[in-house]
């Protein structure tokens, strides 16, 4: 080698492990402090380790590999004739999980799959990234109330991303802890029980997040294991007996267990009170329902948009169109429960999003992943092959009922780089490290690379300021409202992706201070200033009703203030578009009704209210606001009747004022 491959070979070697290190990303002045830290420590390593292989030429052909690089192609495509391109490529702040990212995870997947030529290589890797997952772990029995970290939620503070990570290094500790039975020496036997004690923590995290779909993701590998365990020879006539004998004793045991959830000792047990608890009629189950139906809605009505959907991470726009009133049934009354962005379920999600030839390619990863497999337990890897297996069930049965994050994708990305470079483990002889030819053009292309990622390093540094920046001055406007909207005006200096988020953000604190009144100088200035920023985001995702809602939400903030004729008549005006892009909304139905009781428009804040009852006559609170559109447009008698009515269907007071407004009607 010449001392180029050779830096450039130590660049990728370390730089693939330290990539195993980002699931430790941690910044708790971020925004988002623990997933984008993550994301932006993983791509600036990735588009490093990535650069300098791809100068080097490296080149691996493998049937996962295409199916990968397919997928990403026609997602990819999708979203160029997709609803919103900028959303697809970038996803949204608070995840990251836009084309972009998925674009370093598919880089990590090719170097690994060519630069870890063998078993020893990979077992090292893995090893290392069981270490770092255990840590990962570790830290759910960590708080710190200053840093956002809570008891029990660990370093992704939120159980559902970090599980399906977790699982995958659990099935990769119960292999090694199997694999090195055989071994009869002292040190084999330290890691043989060292590895079975981190699988043993693995699990115990996992069941104590309480996440339904982890632990059954979890339970489908378990029993895929046993099932393989005991249909192959792996193990003695006489184990597998037992093993047999095992299972049937823990099936009948979970039946049981499920029959006797009800019993008051089983529920005084909190880990698994959440799991037990589970009923089709729970918020959670219904509202799931609800959105796999609507996701289905989508695909079928979508016309042309079902061959590539609606872009990768456009699922909102689809729900928004065939939006079901009923969503706000749940939620306590609030609109929580009526905003979705993911249909929580993977395959739904990709169908969707990329549409029906997405779909195809998306099947094709896992029919690739299921052949890998099979030529694996007919090498006679049999063991391997059954662990890999449990741990791809595992992973099916979690985003069944969840979506892809940093978390599932970096376990996915790893154990299909692992699966694509074993299955080849026994023809190292093509892959080879080529040298670099020493030409003019070659010595182009890789000035052109060296600068293509110096320039993705700068796309993340922006990134990164401006979300710290945004975080800094949500943290800071309510104390100092002068100093936090100056490190807004700094969060929005940077060029980020995500600035329209930060605008919203703006606009929504400077609403929020001038309805509770908190002082601010030149209060005028400010609010134009917010505005102005806040047409600048619904104009960057012109698409999303969302946005439009909340300018509506904020401008009733404002007209209420002053009554402004123009001010109200913008709010009507982005209510009216909202409905456009996702009919039978009640929430902007409601605030429509706001801006037309601030217009002393009454008749017309009856006739919104009635649409918001009619979109489903079971919610309380559109007969609560059809009521107050009734009585102040003299209608008192049938305004008492539905705000009774709102009463009888479980309307929740949200004050002293309305407290007071009920018990002046007699009511």
């Amino acid at each position: 080698m010449s001392k180029l491959e050779l830096y450039l070979s130590k660049i990728v070697k370390y730089g693939l492990y330290a990539i195993l290190l980002t699931p430790l990303a941690f910044w708790p002045k971020a925004l988002f402090p623990f997933l984008t830290p993550k994301f932006i420590l993983f791509q600036i390593l990735v588009e490093i380790v990535f650069g300098a292989w791809i100068i080097m030429k490296l080149d691996f052909k493998n049937w996962l590999v295409i199916a990968l690089v397919l997928f990403f192609a026609i997602s990819f495509v999708s979203a160029l004739f997709g609803v919103d391109f900028s959303r697809s490529f970038w996803g949204l702040g608070a995840r990251m999980t836009g084309l972009f990212a998925e674009l370093h995870f598919l880089a990590w997947f090719l170097v690994l799959v060519s630069f870890l030529k063998n078993k020893e290589e990979w077992n090292r890797y893995i090893n290392f990234s069981f270490v770092v997952a255990l840590i990962v772990a570790a830290t759910a029995f960590y708080q710190n109330p200053k840093w956002g970290l809570s008891f029990g939620y660990g370093i992704f503070n939120n159980p559902t991303f970090v599980a399906p990570y977790l699982i995958f290094h659990f099935f990769w500790g119960l292999y090694q802890a199997l694999n090195l039975k055989s071994q009869i020496s002292n040190l084999k036997k330290l890691w043989r029980w060292f590895f079975a004690a981190g699988a043993a923590l693995l699990l115990f995290v996992i069941l104590f997040a309480q996440i339904r779909g982890a632990v059954l993701g979890l339970l489908i590998g378990i029993f895929a294991l046993g099932l393989g365990l005991i249909l192959s020879d792996i193990l003695s006539r006489r184990l597998r007996i037992i093993l047999l004998t095992c299972y049937v004793l823990l099936i009948a045991g979970l039946v049981a267990f499920w029959q006797l959830r009800d019993n008051q000792f089983i529920q005084s047990f909190s880990p698994i009170r959440r799991v037990t608890g589970i009923s089709l009629s729970e918020t959670t189950v219904q509202t799931r329902l609800l959105t796999w139906r609507v996701a289905l809605k989508g695909v079928k009505s979508a016309g042309w948009r079902t061959f590539f959907g609606t872009g990768p991470e456009n699922f909102n726009y689809s729900f928004n169109k065939y939006y079901n009133p009923r969503f706000l049934k749940f939620g306590g009354g609030g609109f929580g429960e009526t905003w979705f962005d993911k249909p929580h379920n993977a395959a739904l999600e990709v169908l969707a999003e990329t549409g029906i030839i997405g779909g195809l390619a998306y099947v094709l990863i896992w029919f690739a992943a299921v052949v890998s497999l099979f030529k694996l337990f007919k090498s006679g890897q049999k063991l391997l092959s059954i662990i890999l297996i449990s741990a791809f069930s595992a992973y099916l049965g979690t985003v069944f009922f969840s979506f892809d994050s940093f978390g599932s994708w970096f376990g996915l990305y790893l154990f299909l780089a692992f699966l694509a470079s074993h299955n080849n483990a026994n023809a190292e002889e093509n892959i080879r490290m080529p040298r670099i030819a020493n030409t003019i053009h070659s010595r182009l292309a890789s000035f052109a690379i060296t600068l293509a990622v110096f320039a993705l390093l700068y796309v993340n540094y922006s990134i990164w300021r401006a979300n710290v920046a945004d975080a800094d001055a949500l943290r800071t406007f309510s104390q100092n409202p002068e100093s936090g909207l100056a490190l807004f005006e700094k969060s929005l200096s940077y060029k980020s992706p995500y600035k329209s988020e930060y605008q919203f953000d703006l606009v929504a604190s400077v609403g929020g201070a001038a309805e509770k009144g908190l002082p601010i100088k030149n209060l005028e200035d400010t609010i134009n200033f917010a505005l102005d920023e806040a047409d600048k985001a619904v104009a960057a995702h012109p698409q999303n009703a969302g946005s439009y809602t909340d300018m509506l939400r904020i401008y009733n903030i404002l007209g209420t203030l002053g009554h402004d004729p123009e001010i109200l008549a913008q709010a009507e005006q982005f209510g009216k578009k909202s409905l456009e892009l996702s009919p039978n909304r009640q929430e902007t139905l409601f605030y429509l009704t706001r801006t037309a009781l601030l217009q002393n428009k009454s008749a017309t804040a009856v006739e919104w209210a009635k649409q918001a009852v009619a979109a489903d006559p079971a919610i309380g609170t559109g007969h609560w606001y059809l009521g107050l559109s009734l009585i102040a447009d003299n209608q008192k008698t049938a305004g008492i009747i539905e705000i009774k009515k709102a009463l009888e269907l479980s309307y929740r007071l949200q004050n002293q004022k309305e407290k007071d407004f009920v018990k002046n009607l007699g009511l």
